[in-house]
């Protein structure tokens, strides 16, 4: 979970208040009622004039941020098919909906002609082959010019793309399925004319699917291509993926950048425009778990906490807030073990040398 500067800024001043008043109760009086009755027998010379702040001790732990933004599936792909010839549908293929394979029929036009064509065009690809062997026999005994030759060659290579046409043209009456994927409309029956151009399927692509969110600039600087991810759709159902994609360039309304994951949907269930929370865990980092009583502001707005280092002097440390939950929040920027003050922190300067009185950080501190 994220946390909102305003919020954290709201408990550091509700922290501090709290500081505060308990601090008329604890300002220079001792932890205990033994240490109140040792300082009020000891002389005035031996009594410790420092600040008494209590402190826990704390270490470091692995934290793993998540990122989470809500989006959408969308297919890996999705085409619509166009004719690139004319005619009239003589045959249709599997029902929309159906999952076709590549190279499965759609619909097949009536060819017409174009066998008969294809006959005639074979036929003079033949005849001009007899005609450049014959031109190109002569030339070389000298009985014909060699522009005869040449132009016997060119009339070849002319039956040969004319014969090449015709065949491209027979092939394209029967419109076949590119790659595997759900054919999700077909809106031609037999008995309609088709004009090159016309969509007759729409061909879109299951598996694998995509999980496509908007991430805050803030947050996408951390996420690169080959990230494990995870899809978690609005059935509860959660998926495994990989972050495949992150977009260079920010949204200029929203400025959020796009980012996708991709997961396996090998039996086409999950279907396009699913909503779906994409989550993203990050490296993780050593951070801190404390309660956000501890947090304070300094003098130039930074939000810290205070520690009491080995030579018993307060010192600031300015955090970095990586997440929160329902105990307190994960921070950056601290030693890696270190005793924080937990109330006092803010009677003390950084610098200030305190009596520090450990407490056990699973008890209340009031």
């Amino acid at each position: 979970m994220r946390v909102n500067r305003s919020i954290v800024l709201a408990v550091v001043i509700a922290a501090a208040g709290t500081g505060w008043v308990l601090s008329g109760q604890f300002d220079d009086g001792p932890a205990t009622a033994a240490a109140q009755t040792a300082a009020d027998q000891a002389p005035p010379a031996a009594r410790d004039p420092r600040t008494r702040v209590r402190v826990i001790r704390s270490t470091a732990d692995d934290y793993v941020a998540v990122v989470r933004a809500a989006g959408q599936t969308h297919s890996a792909r999705s085409v619509e098919i166009r004719v690139e010839t004319e005619g009239r549908v003589v045959r249709v293929g599997p029902a929309k909906g159906s999952l076709v394979e590549a190279g499965d029929v759609i619909l097949e036009l009536d060819e017409a002609d174009r066998p008969a064509q294809l006959e005639r065009a074979s036929a003079r690809v033949e005849q001009r082959r007899i005609e450049h062997d014959a031109a190109r026999q002569l030339a070389a005994r000298g009985y014909q010019a060699e522009t005869k030759r040449a132009e016997a060659l060119a009339d070849l290579q002319e039956a040969r793309a004319e014969q090449a046409r015709i065949r491209v043209d027979l092939d394209r009456t029967r419109v076949v399925a590119p790659f595997r994927a759900v054919l999700d409309r077909r809106p031609v029956e037999i008995g309609d004319y088709l004009q090159v151009g016309d969509a007759v399927a729409t061909l879109v692509e299951l598996d694998p699917m995509r999980a496509v969110a908007q991430i805050p600039e803030s947050e996408a600087p951390a996420l690169g291509e080959g990230m494990p991810a995870s899809v978690r759709l609005s059935n509860g159902f959660e998926l495994p993926a990989i972050l495949t994609y992150t977009a260079a360039v920010a949204d200029p309304a929203t400025r959020t950048f796009t980012v996708e994951a991709t997961f396996q949907n090998p039996d086409g269930r999950i279907g396009q425009g699913m909503t779906a929370e994409l989550r993203v865990p990050l490296p993780p980092r050593r951070a801190h778990h404390i309660s956000p009583a501890a947090f304070i502001l300094d003098d130039d707005g930074r939000i810290g906490v205070v520690v009491v280092d080995d030579t018993e002097v307060a010192r600031f440390h300015p955090v970095a807030v990586l997440g929160s939950d329902g105990a307190g929040a994960w921070v950056a920027g601290l030693p890696e073990s270190t005793r924080i003050i937990m109330v006092g922190q803010q009677l003390v300067k950084d610098g200030e040398a305190v009596t520090a009185v450990e407490v056990d950080p699973r008890a209340p501190q009031s």
